[in-house]
């Protein structure tokens, strides 16, 4: 069996989409030949990086946990007190030397192959060196832009680009998820680069049982929508969408046609807008919840919510939300731009695509659902299920598995 030494700074039972889509796919790796070890972190109980409410592990997949002076309360208080020293290129720096000395201790000198997952793009960093060290084979998993971040300062992309080209030019491959991420951040290397890149978008647990996923259909009762995942203030927040619930609100009341929810961390930052738009009492804020009840949310809901943020091009990103919603087979509404990967996707399952920023449009699609709803006739196409299949975790760990095989050879 050929093994794979992974370096994931997330891992469970921390709390994140990063955590739950490594661990996902490295538990399909045993049945594709691989032996996985995680190079993770030691997340100190009852810490900043610990949750109780965090996906299972994976099975067949060794874990080395390394703790990380991250942690420190003297090293906390430094980055509050000067957040700078975050963009070297994260606060995970500081554990680049001891977990890489981990992973040191756990290679061996045949049949083995390292893959590095960011963020933190500090994970890349203990790659490099493992990487200058052995001459192991190396996969460097992007996912997200580094340096072409659309969110990144112009210091942070001055402090970031030489470390993202030693990482493109050490790896022996590259991996995105999107097609759009990868002509991004490619654009500005030489095309002899272009060939260590391979694109593998996230993948969700498989489809749920084709009975229905959720109560049946009454249309007495509110339209249940769903939103699960964080928000981040001034980039990616709710206010357009809670804006446009208002203009409709006003026009005709929503009161007890439809029920918006917003699950995750730092959400309930913004109930305080959903009531001065007088719309709080159908909008309702949730903290993070076990992954458990997270699900148990999204079987009841009867339309699942995405939202980007704005974008004067096309948007790179595909949010691991977005893939993870597809097994429980509801219509998608996505605010996005309308050039970009979730639009792609979205428009293939044939749901609604709609400008994160434009009000009107929202209001309007929303009122489209809402007599879908009510007249009975809201439901998935009929290319739904074709396309969400690819995105199984079996198909996109069998691409994954090709890539790691090819840095081998």
């Amino acid at each position: 069996m050929r093994r794979v030494i992974a370096v994931s700074w997330e891992m469970p039972p921390m709390y994140g989409p990063r955590g739950t889509q490594v661990s996902r796919v490295l538990g399909q790796l045993p049945s594709l030949g691989w032996r996985p070890t995680v190079i993770c972190l030691a997340p100190r109980r009852g810490g900043p990086h610990w949750t109780e409410h965090a996906a299972p592990l994976p099975t067949d997949v060794d874990l080395i946990r390394v703790p990380s002076p991250a942690e420190w309360a003297v090293m906390r208080a430094a980055f509050l007190a000067v957040p700078a020293l975050r963009d070297y290129p994260d606060a995970g720096r500081l554990w680049v030397r001891p977990a890489a000395a981990a992973a040191m201790r756990h290679l061996s000198p045949d049949n083995t192959v390292l893959i590095t997952f960011a963020q933190p793009w500090s994970d890349h960093l203990v790659g490099l060196r493992l990487r200058r060290a052995t001459h192991i084979p190396w996969v460097a998993h992007f996912s997200d832009p580094w340096s072409d971040s659309p969110y990144a300062t112009p210091r942070q992309r001055a402090i970031w680009r030489p470390m993202e080209d030693a990482v493109v030019a050490a790896a022996s491959a590259l991996v995105f998820v999107t097609d759009e991420t990868a002509d991004l951040v490619m654009r500005k290397y030489p095309t002899a680069l272009h060939s260590k890149v391979a694109v593998v978008p996230h993948g969700h647990r498989g489809m749920l049982d084709a009975s229905p996923a959720g109560p049946p259909h009454d249309a007495s009762r509110a339209m249940r929508v769903l939103h699960a995942g964080r928000f981040y203030r001034n980039v990616r927040t709710p206010s357009v969408f809670l804006q446009a619930l208002a203009d409709v609100h006003r026009r005709a009341s929503l009161q007890g046609r439809i029920e918006v929810t917003f699950l995750g961390p730092h959400a309930d930052g913004f109930s305080t807008e959903a009531d001065r738009l007088g719309v709080g009492d159908f909008v309702r804020f949730v903290d993070r919840v076990p992954v458990q009840d997270a699900e148990a949310a999204a079987r009841e809901a009867d339309v699942l919510l995405v939202i980007d943020a704005p974008s004067d091009g096309p948007s790179v990103f595909l949010p691991s939300k977005l893939i993870d919603y597809l097994p429980f087979r509801k219509p998608i509404l996505g605010l996005t731009p309308e050039s970009g990967a979730s639009a792609r996707l979205l428009r293939r399952l044939g749901c609604p695509v709609v400008p994160p920023d434009r009000s009107q449009v929202i209001a309007s699609t929303v009122e489209d659902l809402l007599r879908r709803w009510e007249s009975g006739t809201l439901g998935v196409g009929d290319s739904f299920e074709s396309v969400a299949a690819g995105y199984d975790i079996r198909c996109t760990a069998r691409a994954l598995h090709d890539v790691l095989l090819r840095a081998v050879a």
